[in-house]
């Protein structure tokens, strides 16, 4: 087998986390047809198929997944050299600009995350402004932005953007009220919501049951189960933040995706040393997303 040069794994990486050849090679800088090209060689110097070629995207195979930890590890390596050879404390100062959504539940990752950054850089000073409202990267709103897109969504091509983790929604009910529809003693209901449910999550009608209420806003749907209103659907990372114990997914439901946390910032700014710090620490969040949040055991 060829050996593996580190050009061949910054394609490996980019193709992996960005999940397609054009948007790997906005990352890199580089056209669309060189990182189909260097994908094939590597492909055939291995002798072996890193990503399956599907309508979604490029999807990772057994073997990529075996080769991506060692591409990892380089790439740490490689960046913790280059920032100790631009000069730590000359270059990593000023200001970042962090744009995030107005949602408790993945602000306090960021926020613990962000906290650890600045501990680590003290001489950069972070602006973080929280707001639902779309952010234009391109005319430097903010230097970063964390966002939440819908399952089908992709950042446009001037934009770097790596997928922090999956949210996921379910079905859930509170215990008391759960035990006592058992026993005949109340009615089960569905809490409806004006915003359309993400798809193949069951409907009333799938669990054969009545829509009584209709609760529009997660926090409030959240109290409204709390408080045994009914079953609703809630994001998983709701419930798992709030440390609702009596609050549980409705027995023989599974949780649907319906959001991809990403990580944005324009192409124009790969080179800076504050960027590349900022960015590097935020992507461990990608390696310890919650399980819960993906509607897993914890």
């Amino acid at each position: 087998m060829q050996e593996l040069s580190w050009d061949d794994l910054k394609v490996l990486l980019a193709c992996s986390r960005h999940g397609s050849t054009r948007t790997a090679a906005c990352a890199l800088g580089v056209s669309n047809s060189t990182v189909a090209r260097r994908l094939e060689v590597l492909e055939a110097a291995i002798e072996g198929r890193l990503f399956d070629r599907t309508p979604d995207g490029l999807l990772a195979t057994a073997l990529c997944e075996e080769l991506l930890p060692i591409a990892k590890t380089v790439e740490d390596t490689i960046s913790d050299g280059q920032l100790r050879l631009t000069g730590r404390d000359a270059m990593l100062a000023g200001k970042l600009k962090v744009s995030i959504a107005d949602f408790k539940p993945v602000n306090e990752l960021l926020f613990r995350s962000l906290n650890e950054f600045s501990q680590a850089y003290p001489r950069i000073q972070l602006d973080v402004r929280s707001s639902n409202d779309k952010v234009d990267l391109s005319r430097r709103e903010a230097d970063f932005a964390i966002r939440g897109l819908k399952l089908e969504e992709r950042p446009s091509k001037d934009i770097v953007g790596v997928k922090l983790g999956v949210l996921t929604t379910g079905l859930y009910v509170h215990k008391t009220l759960l035990a006592e529809a058992r026993l005949g003693k109340r009615e089960l209901n569905f809490i409806d919501s004006s915003r359309t449910a993400p798809a193949g999550l069951p409907t009333a009608a799938d669990l054969g049951i009545k829509v009584r209420h209709s609760v529009d806003g997660p926090i409030a749907r959240l109290d409204a189960v709390a408080n045994q209103m009914g079953v609703a659907a809630l994001a998983c990372c709701s419930v798992a933040e709030a440390g609702l114990i009596d609050v549980v997914r409705l027995p023989d439901t599974e949780s649907v995706p319906h959001r991809h946390v990403w990580l944005l910032y324009h192409k124009d700014l790969r080179q800076s040393a504050r960027i590349r710090a900022l960015f590097k620490h935020l992507l461990k969040l990608e390696e310890n997303w919650p399980a819960e949040w993906m509607g897993q055991p914890a």
